[in-house]
C-alpha cells in the first residue's frame, strides 16, 4: 500500500512594503514639488486678480465717458469731506427730489458714476448712512480686499471702503495759501515741511488744520475731476431744501475740450495707497468709503509718486509726520499717495477710458504731468507705462 504524500503548504507571497526611508523620500519629493508649484500658483492667482482690477478701472473709464455724453462734463469730486446726501438733492428731507448735478453735488465721482455702472437704485438712496453702507464690488481691488466696512465703526450702516481714487495734481507756479512754495518741488519727503506743503496743495485751502473742508477762492484744481464749486449756506430740514452758493475762483465741472493735454494722456482714476496692516480701514483717509466727498478716501495727489502698500521708506519712516503721510493723522496729515498691493506699480484709467499699469519707479514730475488736464507738459508716455 502506497502512502499518500501530505499536501504541501502553499507559500503565501507578501508584496514588499515601503520602508520608512522610502516613505520619507516620497514625502520630501512631494514637498519639493509643492514648493516649486506654489509660487507659480500664487503668481497665476495674482495675475487673475490684477486683470480683474484692470477690468474694474476700464468699466469706470467707460462710465466716465457715458457721464460725459449725458452731462457734457466729467463728474466732480465733491466739495467737502463727509457730506450728507440730504443736502445735495433738489428737495427737503421728507421730499428729497433728485440728486444735484455735478456742479452742486457734495458727493464725489464714485457716487456720480453709479448710474453708468448699473447702480441707479443705489444712487436713488437719500439717507447717507444707508447709501455709504452699500457694497459696489467694482470699487475694490481683489489683490487687496473684498468690499468691506470700516472696522472702527459701531454703526449698523458702516461705510464700505474703496481701493480707488481720482487725481488731484500739483499745479506749476500756483501754490495754495499765502506762504510761497514750489508745488513741484515737494518730493522726496525729507522733512515734515514737504508733507505740510503737499497737504496744502492737495486741499488748496488755507493750509491750516481744520480748514480742509472750507472751499476758498482762487483754488487750483487742475485734474479732470475738480472740486465741486459749491458751498452750503444752510442745510436741509424736513420741509426745506438745502441752500448753497457758487464758490468764486473754482473751476466748474470739466468739459472734454478743457482736457487740452489729450484724453489719452491724462490720468483720472487709479489705485490708492492703503498700508498693508490698515486694510480694515478706520484711519482718517480710509474710513468713509466710496460715498465720500473731496477727501483722501476718494481723491489722491499726483504731486508725489505712487508707492507700494508695503513701502518701508515712507510708511515705516522713523519721522512720525512722514510715516503719518502713509496712514493718516487726525486733522493734520492726510494720506496723499496713490498705491497698490500689486508688485511693481498701480493700475490706472485715463480720460479716454484706456487702462494702464504705472510703475512705482515713475519719475514723480512725469507722474504729476499725467495728472494735469491742461499743464502743457511734454510727456513721453513710454516713461510712464
Amino acid at each position: 500500500m502506497q502512502l499518500q504524500s501530505l499536501p504541501q503548504k502553499r507559500s503565501i507571497s507578501t508584496g514588499s512594503a515601503f520602508t520608512l526611508v522610502e516613505l520619507l523620500v516620497v514625502i520630501a519629493i512631494i514637498g519639493v514639488l509643492v514648493a516649486l508649484l506654489l509660487p507659480a500658483v500664487q503668481a497665476a492667482r495674482e495675475a487673475a486678480r490684477r486683470t480683474t482690477c484692470v477690468n474694474h478701472l476700464r468699466q469706470m473709464g467707460i462710465a466716465l465717458q457715458n457721464h460725459l455724453d449725458s452731462f457734457k462734463v466729467f463728474p466732480t469730486g465733491g466739495n467737502n469731506p463727509n457730506p450728507d446726501i440730504r443736502n445735495y438733492t433738489s428737495g427737503s428731507i421728507s421730499n428729497p427730489g433728485t440728486p444735484n448735478g455735478p456742479n452742486k453735488q457734495g458727493l464725489g465721482a464714485f457716487y456720480q458714476l453709479l448710474p453708468y455702472l448699473e447702480q441707479n437704485a443705489i444712487k436713488g438712496i437719500v439717507n447717507q448712512s444707508q447709501l455709504q453702507s452699500k457694497s459696489i464690488p467694482m470699487y475694490n481691488c481683489p489683490s487687496r480686499r473684498s468690499p468691506s466696512a470700516s472696522d472702527t465703526s459701531t454703526s449698523a450702516f458702516a461705510a464700505i471702503l474703496t481701493d480707488y481714487a481720482t487725481a488731484q495734481p500739483a499745479m506749476r507756479g500756483e501754490p495754495c495759501g499765502a506762504a510761497p512754495y514750489d508745488p513741484l518741488a515737494l518730493w522726496p519727503f525729507d522733512s515734515p515741511i514737504q508733507v505740510s506743503k503737499s497737504t496744502r496743495s492737495y486741499w488748496c485751502g488755507t493750509g491750516s488744520p481744520g480748514s480742509w473742508g472750507i472751499p476758498t477762492t482762487g483754488a487750483h484744481y487742475g485734474g479732470v475731476i475738480v472740486r465741486t464749486p459749491y458751498r452750503l449756506t444752510s442745510q436741509a430740514t424736513a420741509s426745506v431744501s438745502a441752500i448753497g452758493e457758487r464758490v468764486s475762483g473754482f473751476p466748474t465741472a470739466v468739459k472734454s475740450g478743457q482736457v487740452s493735454d489729450g484724453m489719452s494722456n491724462t490720468l483720472v482714476i487709479s489705485e490708492k495707497l492703503v498700508r498693508f496692516d490698515k486694510y480694515g480701514g478706520g484711519g482718517v483717509s480710509d474710513d468713509r468709503g466710496w460715498a465720500d466727498g473731496w477727501d483722501p478716501d476718494t481723491i489722491r495727489f499726483t504731486g508725489v509718486p505712487p508707492i507700494s502698500d508695503a513701502d518701508q521708506n515712507i510708511c515705516w519712516n522713523s519721522n512720525s509726520t512722514i510715516q503719518s503721510s502713509c496712514i493718516g493723522q487726525g486733522g493734520t496729515v492726510p494720506v496723499l499717495f496713490f498705491g497698490s498691493a500689486h508688485t511693481g506699480g498701480v493700475n490706472a484709467v485715463f480720460a479716454d477710458a484706456s487702462a494702464h499699469f504705472i510703475s512705482f519707479d515713475v519719475d514723480y514730475l512725469v507722474f504729476n504731468s499725467i495728472g494735469t488736464r491742461a499743464g502743457e507738459e511734454v510727456v513721453d508716455l513710454s516713461e510712464v507705462l
